[in-house]
């Protein structure tokens, strides 16, 4: 089974819908509490800045393990 050009623009789509709604989510843990630690956005940026890559990476290594059949 290979990806077609759909199927590729809808991931991409996906994964920038959770990185927006992950951004969003950063701003919501900073501006929420009343002291405005910027740590707060700084990990929840950083947790889903890390759950993408690890998607991505996860989706190139498919890819690539697919084009060597």
């Amino acid at each position: 089974m290979t990806d077609t050009g759909s199927s590729k623009r809808l991931i991409g789509g996906i994964m920038a819908a959770v990185g927006v709604w992950g951004g969003l989510l950063a701003v919501g843990a900073w501006w929420r509490f009343g002291n405005h630690d910027p740590w707060r956005a700084v990990i929840v940026a950083g947790c889903v800045a890390a759950f993408l890559g690890f998607w991505g990476g996860m989706l190139a290594l498919r890819a690539r393990r697919l084009r060597g059949r």
